[in-house]
């Protein structure tokens, strides 16, 4: 086994990780090691979108100036001289066609620099494996609802443009089935300003986003049957299905029996249910379980606090 293959079969490994970026982090220093680089710096984009940026140690690099550089078709590779050393960047196009990812490699005038064709073809396995590894961590909301678990609904992760680095096939049906691009959010992502969590309901789908390192995590479901009732009636609903009295659903609450069944007595109504069994199977229901939404904003993208 040459050492690219080792390398090859290394970055394809870290696809295992449990969490995309710690995957991205081992893998370019995977890359940097077996390169005998001193230091090393990725950014992956698309047109016009911000995405993740890794680097190792002191790499010396920033997004900007990794965002700047500019290649031809005919030359993926640019060497520039720095004091002490020599420095490689290596565009490469994912085979997803909307995505690039350009990496940086750093040498001492001390150490050779490895083959150009061997830089490219170990770049390129990079960001596949990388593409993977984010492919398998939205993927487990999938394997969730094959299990027979509810979940938030299909997942992608997208950049600051909305593209999306990677999704599950749930995810491109719902865009598909509203005549929406499926690699394209329809949709510009709100500012969240401090916020890691966001929530929107977009043309009756609703949203929710979670920001993730240079990307945001973006799951999107249908409207369900719950999303008629008020929070606090979604409370009570959840209470109800899992099996509890009218006597406990007051205490948990703080409110009276009497107000509990009249709560449950709207519910039924609003749902068209007249049992509690017909509760329970729609809240066991995959993917059905009451959402603690709050009533959205007016307008076309509304924001759920």
């Amino acid at each position: 086994m040459t050492a690219l293959d080792t390398l090859i079969h290394g970055l394809y490994g870290m696809t295992a990780e449990s969490d995309w970026r710690a995957a991205r982090e081992r893998a370019l220093e995977l890359l940097r090691i077996h390169s005998h680089a001193q230091s090393a710096a990725w950014i992956t984009t698309s047109e016009g979108g911000a995405g993740p940026f890794t680097e190792s140690v002191h790499s010396g690099f920033t997004k900007t100036q990794l965002s700047s550089f500019k290649f031809t078709t005919a030359q993926p590779v640019q060497v520039v001289a720095v004091p002490g050393g020599v420095v490689h960047v290596i565009r490469y196009n994912h085979s997803s066609r909307h995505l690039v990812s350009v990496v940086a490699l750093r040498w001492s005038d001390a150490v050779p620099v490895p083959e150009a064709a061997i830089l490219t073809s170990a770049v390129a396995h990079l960001a596949e494996s990388s593409a993977l590894a984010q492919k398998l961590f939205v993927q487990r909301d999938e394997w969730l609802l094959h299990m027979g678990r509810s979940n938030r609904g299909a997942a992608a992760l997208v950049d600051s443009a909305g593209t999306a680095h990677a999704g599950t096939d749930r995810f491109r049906k719902i865009l598909e089935a509203r005549r929406f691009q499926t690699n394209q959010l329809p949709f510009t992502l709100p500012d969240l300003g401090n916020d890691s969590h966001a929530a929107l309901v977009y043309e009756g789908l609703h949203v929710r986003i979670e920001r993730m390192d240079g990307l945001f995590l973006v799951h999107l479901r249908q409207p369900l049957p719950f999303d008629i009732l008020s929070p606090r009636e979604q409370q009570i609903a959840r209470a109800l299905g899992a099996g509890k009295t009218f006597k406990s659903v007051a205490k948990q609450c703080e409110i009276s029996i009497s107000t509990v069944a009249n709560h449950a007595t709207r519910i039924y109504r609003k749902l068209g249910i007249f049992r509690r069994e017909e509760l329970v199977e729609l809240i066991r229901a995959p993917g059905a379980a009451p959402a603690t939404a709050i009533t959205p904003k007016p307008g076309r993208v509304k924001k759920l606090g």
